[in-house]
């Protein structure tokens, strides 16, 4: 996704939204380091409006902080004991 594209997101969908919940300010944001959010045009934005919610930071090459990653894992490792299953027809019933 273009930075673009996403901040136009952000300040149709996501700005309302959040004031409307967090009418004091006090809501989060964590974004991941995708370059879409990390653009200039994109954190400038979120400089300008810091006293409306709170962006935190995401540590780069932090792919523990994320559950899914661990989920996925889970099922991997799951899937691996399986007996594999020969086509996908079959595979509901493995």
């Amino acid at each position: 996704m273009k930075a673009v594209n996403y901040l136009n997101i952000i300040v149709d969908q996501f700005h309302p939204s959040m004031a409307f919940v967090f009418p004091t300010g006090n809501g989060i944001l964590q974004q991941d380091n995708a370059p879409c959010h990390k653009a200039l045009i994109v954190l400038e934005w979120f400089e300008e409006h810091t006293d409306e919610f709170h962006l935190m930071s995401w540590p780069p090459n932090s792919p523990d902080l994320n559950p899914m990653e661990h989920i996925w894992d889970a099922m991997e490792q799951q899937l691996r004991v399986q007996t594999p299953c020969p086509n996908i027809s079959t595979l509901c019933d493995c």
